[in-house]
């Protein structure tokens, strides 16, 4: 009788400790849960409506990906001066439409402020073999000054050169004699 009463007061004390642990302990551990269900559904209703309100996302661009990018508005419009002059070509042809080289340098810059890291710029631009080989220098050489202060009125790039070539450099692949074209090369700044 004394062992069967001892067991019964065992099982009773032990209930009473395991209840007494689930009451002070269980309470504060759900709480934490369902805070923690109630931030993680916050979060991802703040992010939804993020996503919704902004108008469109904005790339941040490394260095190989932002000199792809240069290149890609490059091909499709081309910088084209006109001929012995230092401006644009216009395209007066469809007046509602923006000028191409408004729409090329516009790019570009949106790329070139994007940019995560420290930069170098170097504009570089060529031209024909039409007018003496003197006079096709100071013309690359003034038209690629005019898109260097363009670069630094409109870009966060921190350095910037700017070098004509003239008709001494051309493209091998050129079958048309013409070599007018613009490059725009980006170097890494070391720190």
């Amino acid at each position: 009788m004394k062992a069967k009463s001892l067991f019964l007061l065992f099982l009773l004390s032990s209930t009473l400790l395991i209840l007494l642990c689930l009451f002070l302990y269980a309470t504060p551990l759900n709480e934490y849960r369902l805070e923690m269900l109630r931030l993680s559904k916050i979060q991802k209703v703040c992010m939804k409506e993020y996503i919704k309100k902004r108008d469109k996302h904005i790339y941040i661009y490394s260095l190989e990906k932002a000199q792809q990018e240069i290149d890609r508005y490059l091909q499709k419009n081309p910088l084209e001066f006109v001929p012995n002059s230092t401006s644009f070509e216009e395209n007066n042809s469809v007046p509602t439409q923006p000028n191409l080289h408004k729409v090329t340098l516009a790019g570009i810059t949106k790329v070139l402020n994007t940019l995560t890291e420290k930069v170098a710029l170097s504009i570089a631009t060529h031209t024909d073999k039409a007018g003496s080989q003197q006079e096709n220098l100071k013309l690359s050489q003034a038209r690629a000054d005019i898109l260097k202060a363009y670069m630094q009125e409109k870009s966060n790039v921190s350095f910037i050169s700017s070098i004509g070539y003239g008709e001494e450099l051309p493209l091998t692949a050129d079958i048309n004699g013409t070599n007018r074209r613009v490059e725009l090369h980006l170097k890494r700044i070391q720190p």
